[in-house]
Order: structure tokens, then sequence, then C-alpha cells
């Protein structure tokens, strides 16, 4: 480390943009700087730099989207940096938010972005960017969001930690930096049309008639596909349609362990999923771990009925809703819950559900995590 750190400093020094008020040999503000940002910070408005190390669909990345098109509106100056590949986040980032591209190597991307855009504060939203900052020289204040556990040998170095749910703080008894809790929230979205989402019942197979369970999300082990689809392939019911919704690294895996169902269809990749949650008769998240899901947050808008495994953020998430939760790592649980939903379904149409959204207001989450920043810049200046 010691090796990574002096190479890095030396790489930074000679960046073109590297900020005028960093002294290699001794890290103040110079007074033209400090006035700068003391006028910013008059008018209320921070720079705020948001990082991840990808740029794929996930709930991470549009969250990040999300809270930077809240801090616009509040008057900020959000910038989201990013790479390009493969890019698909980019499809639900506003047009008006600010966004770095990150070439290659990305660490030393980073570090130019971070010197050349001057931020007040960066949030951090991986665990792979919150390593970048670990090794940045002169850093601002920092905080990162854990979208899924804290990891004290990758965030310790941090200002503050943003927590998503109660299950979260235990793991935090050692951090010495900030720490506040706040929920995920319902993200800006419009419900899909009437057309929309009969042309997605239409690409799952699923007449009026029928009882569609969807899953959205990523192809990967942490979400529990797998015990869907093993799940879902022992009910012989004709009337069962899945359509699976994503991509990811065990996609061709998933593929083949559906193979020969023909009430099972994978859809790909869709920068629609309200089509989808609004096409469901019932939403899955068979997740193996999930902190706080904006998938489930989302359906729950578009009042999908869900039914989700017991495990991290979930029984938060459904607090006062328990029968929405089954148990984990259990295909038969989950066809269980699949058949004793497809019950209720006595006429031809799309069931749906409603929930309390009160707990989940976007334009609280967002204030309440933009507040936070003060405090852990705040904490940082003493």
């Amino acid at each position: 480390m010691p090796g990574l750190c002096c190479g890095l400093l030396k790489a930074t020094a000679k960046f073109q943009h590297f900020p005028a008020f960093l002294d290699v040999r001794s890290p103040q503000l110079d007074p033209g700087t400090c006035h700068y940002i003391q006028r910013r910070h008059m008018r209320g408005a921070l720079r705020i730099l948001h990082v991840s190390s990808t740029s794929t669909v996930s709930g991470a990345n549009r969250y990040a989207f999300d809270l930077a098109a809240g801090q616009k509106d509040l008057g900020h100056e959000p910038i989201v940096a990013m790479p390009t590949d493969p890019g698909t986040a980019f499809d639900f980032a506003r047009p008006d938010i600010s966004k770095v591209v990150l070439g290659k190597p990305r660490a030393f991307s980073f570090l130019s972005a971070l010197y050349r855009t001057k931020p007040d504060i960066v949030h951090c939203h991986d665990g792979t960017a919150a390593r970048w900052l670990r090794v940045a020289p002169f850093r601002p204040p920092t905080l990162v969001t854990l979208h899924i556990r804290y990891k004290p040998a990758t965030m310790s170095h941090f200002d503050g930690v943003h927590m998503l749910a109660d299950w979260q703080r235990e793991a935090l008894s050692s951090f010495k930096g900030r720490i506040a809790k706040v929920n995920n929230w319902t993200p800006s979205i419009a419900p899909s049309s009437p057309q929309v989402i009969s042309a997605a019942r239409e690409a799952a197979g699923a007449g009026p008639d029928d009882f569609l369970v969807v899953y959205v999300g990523r192809l990967e082990n942490v979400k529990g596909v797998d015990l869907l689809i093993d799940g879902f392939r022992a009910l012989k019911d004709a009337k069962l349609k899945l359509a699976v919704v994503g991509v990811g690294l065990d996609e061709a895996a998933m593929n083949a362990r559906g193979a020969g169902d023909p009430r099972i269809r994978f859809i790909g990749y869709s920068n629609t999923p309200t089509a989808w949650y609004g096409a469901a008769d019932l939403l899955v998240m068979p997740s193996r771990r999930e902190p706080f899901a904006l998938v489930a947050l989302e359906a729950m808008a578009c009042q999908a009925p869900i039914v989700a495994t017991g495990v991290d953020g979930f029984p938060e998430m459904f607090r006062g809703r328990e029968e929405c939760l089954v148990a984990t790592e259990s295909p038969t649980a989950l066809g269980e819950a699949i058949t004793m939903r497809a019950a209720r379904k006595t006429a031809p149409g799309i069931m749906r559900d409603a929930y309390d959204m009160a707990r989940f207001d976007r334009k609280a989450g967002v204030a309440a995590v933009t507040n936070f920043y003060g405090d852990v810049i705040a904490a940082k200046g003493r």
C-alpha cells in the first residue's frame, strides 16, 4: 500500500487539472479557493461528486442518479462519475445531470476527475470506488452509502457512512466517523401505459387469464434467481407464466436452468421496468442478500403484489406486511407462495396490491441525505 500511495501521489501531481489550491508539500487551501467555497456554501449550494466503478443497471447506480436529480432540484451541483462500460445505468440518468465518464485505468481517471471538479464532498456508491478514495491524497470530505454491507477493510477511511436499513448498524460498531440512517425512497418514476403493459404480458406469453410471475434484476447468485426457477418449475399449472427480466454474470446458467419449460421466458435487459411491474400478477424477489431493494420500492409504487425473502432489509421494508415474506434459500417456500397468490386470481385482469409508501418519501429522503453532508463536512473540518 505505501508504494501504491506514493505512485498515486506522483501521478496525481502530473494531472493537467490538478487543483491550484493543492500544495503537494502542504495540503492547505489558498485564500481564493476558500472564498470560492464559502460563497458556494453561503448560497446553500454544494458541489457533490457521486462515484461508482461500474455503469451497469443496479439499484446502487439508479439510486445515485435519482439522488443527484433530487439534489439538482434543491439547487446543488451534483456530478455523477462512472465508466461507459456497459453504460446501461445512463438510461436512467436525467439529461440535466452532469456526468464524468471514467476511462482506463479507472482509479487514475477518477482521481483526475476528483481534482478537476473540486467537489465539496464525494459520495461513493460501491466497494471498488471506495478503494480508489482510500489512496486519494488531499481528498475532500467523503461518505459511502451501504448498498450492501459495511466492509472495514475498504470503508473505514470514510468520514461518513449512510446506512439504508437497521440490519446494517451492528457492523458499524468500530466505525469512527459520522453515521446516518436514511431508507431508500421511491424513485421518481412514471407508470407505464396500458398499451406498454399489455405488450409486456404478450412478450411473456401471458394472456388475461394467466398468472404472470415476474423477476426484475441482475442475474447473479446473490439475487437467488436459481431458487425462483427451481420453485416455479416444481409447479405444473399451465396457466402460470414466469418472465425473467435482466442480465448478468449468471445469464447463461439461468437460461440453461429454465430450458425445457415453455412457461418461462427470459426477457433480457429492459429500460422500462415499470412495464413489468404493471404486467406482473406477482413480483418475486428471491434474494440471498438485499440491503434495501429499489426494485421493490418501485414495484410497490406501481401497486404490484410482491413476495420477497425475509433477508436483510426486506423485513424492514415490509413491516406490517409480513405475509409478503418467505423463507430464504427455499425453492419450496417460493413455490408455495406463488401457488397461494395464484389461487386469488379468479377473473381475467392483472392482480394489484396497495402499500403505505409514506416512509419512502423521495423528497424527504433526498433532503435527509443532503443534510447529512453538512454534518460530515463540519466534522472533517474540526
